[in-house]
């Protein structure tokens, strides 16, 4: 049987059984929702009323943030 989800929360957060707690980064105008994969931080999602700040590759889900 199929099941459509009709959501704003991430598939990520629906389908996994909670592998990793994620932490929150304050940025202007917003915050970016991050794992900490070993050393590193990587971007899960972004939360911003700033249309610009989702073209930024930055960003972006899977980049590492510096």
């Amino acid at each position: 049987m199929r099941m459509a989800l009709y959501t704003i929360i991430s598939e990520f957060d629906i389908f996994t059984n909670g592998e990793k707690p994620t932490e929150f980064l304050d940025i202007p105008s917003g915050k970016v929702e991050y794992i900490r994969c070993g050393k590193n931080k990587v971007v899960k999602s972004l939360f911003s009323t700033d249309p610009k700040l989702y073209l930024d590759v930055r960003y972006s889900p899977g980049k590492r943030l510096m």
